[in-house]
């Protein structure tokens, strides 16, 4: 009986891209700032709604 020739291939990375070898440029935000001026503005609308 003749086996059959399976050919391995090799393993890929399921679509993860690794951002660290990317070149970083534009404007870098911590997104501690981000997530306050989201806030910030959530509580603006609130207060600007009930006023």
């Amino acid at each position: 009986m003749a086996k059959d020739k399976k050919m391995r291939m090799p393993q890929t990375t399921a679509g993860l891209i690794n951002y660290a070898d990317e070149i970083e440029e534009g404007i870098n935000i911590k997104p501690e700032i981000v997530l306050g001026v989201g806030f910030a503005i959530c509580i603006l609308i609130l207060f600007l709604r009930f006023l």
